[in-house]
This record gives C-alpha cells, structure tokens and sequence, in this order.
C-alpha cells in the first residue's frame, strides 16, 4: 500500500487534529511576535439577555446611526411565499464565520412551505458590522468579529426571538426554531436559561453542544482574542475568509459552558436534529447522552450520509444545502424538515 494511501483524509478528525496541534506553538509564537494579542479574557460570567440592550449599542444621540445600522443589518425577514396564510414563524440562525445567505436555501424551503421566517446575523458575520463609508467592508466586519462576547451574542438571539414570537403571537401560529452549529447553540441556550423563551419544534443541524475532545485545545489561545486563525473551510462558506479570531472561539466555549448550567428537561419539545456521524467537529453520540440523561424523548436524531455528489472541499459538518450533501439527500432532509413541522397539525 503506498505511502498516499494511507493519508487521512483531509477533513477528518485525525487530519484536522494533526494540523491544529501543529500550529498551536506557531500561532501563539506569531501572536506575540506581532503584538496582536490583547490579554483579554472570556467574562467568567454571562447575563442574562435584558431587552432594553441592543448587543452593547449605545442607545445615546451620538450614537443613534449605529443602533439603525444593528437594526437593518442583523435582522431580515422572509415572507411566506405560499399562496395560502401563514402556518408559522421561524427563527433561523447561522454558524460560526458562516455567511448568513448559506442559510438561504433552508430559508426558502420554509417561506415556500407558508413559514415567516426571520433570520438572524450575528454580530461579525454578514452585514452585522459597524458600516463606515471610509473603511473596507471586511476589514470592518473582522474587526467586529474580533470584539465578539457570548452575551452580546445571545442578546442579540434575544431580541430575534421577541419579534418572531410577536409576529406568531399576531398571526396565531406556531413559533420555531432552526439553527445549525453555533446557531443552534445559541438558540437552545436562550431556551434552556430564559423563562419566557418557547418554542413549538426545533430543527437544528449540527448543533455545537459539545465538540471533539480535541477541539477543546484552543482555549488556550483564550488570553490572545484578536489573533485570527486561518480556516480550513472553503472560502463560499465564510462570512470572513480571512478566518474566525480567538475572541469568536472564547465566545463559543463561553456558550458552551453557560449550556451545560442550564440545559434540562425544559427543551423537551418536538425537535429533529441533522447530524453526520463523520462530523469533525460535534460528536454525534453526544445527542443520545444528552436526550437520556436530560430525558428529552421528544427529541429525533437524523443521521445525514452524504450522497456521490456532495462538494468534497465541504466539511462533513456542512449538512446545510444541496452542494454540501447531494441532491437526492437534500431533498430528502427537507421533506422530512416540513413534514416535522407540520405533523399533527389540524386540518383547516
């Protein structure tokens, strides 16, 4: 067998901890040579989204066109394009340095299937950026990306979820949730540790609540939050192709252990979860142990094997549209996505 063969493959776990554990003292070497460091550290402690904030925008008079621009930017809705009445609202949230439009072609699933759906740019990603006539758009969305919190991010998840929940409310149709990786995170967090937060079924693609014991090695990049990592990720997929910093991961283990506090029976709701078991990232035995241990029954693993055609440059975390796992399988996950949503539903 020659020496070719017998090559992980290229986003394998086995590959992705070879590189990872390589450049470790390279990158905290570089990080210092260049000063990029700050010595700042993840807040021990996250708050609990308040609604008067608008993700640490300054509600003053000097600061007014920047609390316009957070509101035009993070939020975008997406009407029901079916030509009968709404049969709910959705939330949908993006992953970490993923480019909010990769969440399109799910969004247009559900607005076609007669869902409102109100997608959610989290801060650093998209358009989610301080806009300034003078400074280059990535260079302002990375920095922005760079001065990232856990709570800032969950506040903003917080404020998504009080308009859909208000257009539900109006329109008196179920509320859903659909989210992949962080994303997902995120939104199952805001349930599990907000009170007033509910949602009627849960669609989640690889939701990051707990990584590959490997992964968790980056904390100790934690002090340097402006020091960015390259991504491994095809460019078509990243809101910064530059990569994600520090300050984006601390945030991510931030929102992990705030998970793990808070994470109980409560997020006992219908939920269909889409995983690969070949993930590189989110272990997919980590949703059995959870639905027994926090005895979520209403809960349905899905396990995604991708089909001939997928885009091989796509991670097997990448289970999100038509080129990242086929067509057939595409189809297929979203069939079962609409059918999910609407099963049990009362004929009208």
């Amino acid at each position: 067998m020659s020496t070719e063969s017998k090559m992980p493959p290229k986003h394998s776990s086995v590959y992705l901890g070879a590189k990872i554990l390589s450049g470790f003292a390279a990158l905290v070497l570089l990080a210092v040579w260049n000063g990029n460091a700050d010595g700042r550290r993840p807040e021990e402690n996250t708050q609990a989204p308040n609604a008067s904030q608008t993700s640490g925008i300054s509600q003053t008079d000097d600061n007014i066109a920047i609390k316009d621009q957070y509101e035009n930017y993070a939020f975008r809705w997406y009407k029901n394009q079916s030509r009968e009445k709404a049969k709910g609202v959705a939330l949908v949230i993006h992953g970490l340095n993923l480019r909010p439009d990769k969440m399109q072609t799910i969004i247009s699933v559900l607005a076609g299937s007669g869902i409102d759906v109100l997608r959610l740019s989290l801060r650093g990603h998209g358009e989610n950026y301080t806009h300034h006539a003078d400074i280059d758009e990535e260079k302002a969305r990375l920095e922005a990306f760079k001065a990232v919190s856990f709570p800032l991010w969950l506040n903003e998840a917080y404020l998504a979820y009080t308009r859909a929940r208000e257009r539900a409310a109006q329109k008196k149709v179920p509320l859903f949730f659909v989210g992949f990786s962080l994303g997902g995170l995120i939104g199952l967090d805001l349930f599990a540790s907000q009170p007033e937060v509910h949602y009627d079924r849960m669609i989640l693609f690889a939701p990051a609540v707990k990584l590959h014991s490997l992964h968790y090695l980056g904390r100790i990049l934690s002090p340097m939050s402006r020091l960015v990592i390259p991504s491994m990720a095809p460019d078509s997929y990243l809101s910064n192709k530059k990569g994600t910093p520090v300050a984006a991961y601390n945030a991510l283990f931030e929102g992990l252990k705030h998970f793990e506090k808070h994470v109980s029976r409560r997020l006992n709701v219908p939920t269909l979860i889409f995983i690969d078991e070949d993930d590189e990232f989110i272990p997919a035995q980590a949703f059995e142990k959870l639905k027994n241990d926090k005895k979520l029954d209403q809960w349905r693993l899905y396990i995604v094997k991708k089909g001939a055609a997928a885009n091989r440059d796509a991670f097997h975390h990448h289970i999100i549209d038509e080129s990242s796992t086929g067509k057939a399988v595409w189809q297929k996950m979203m069939e079962t996505t609409i059918a999910y949503l609407f099963a049990n539903r009362p004929n009208e």
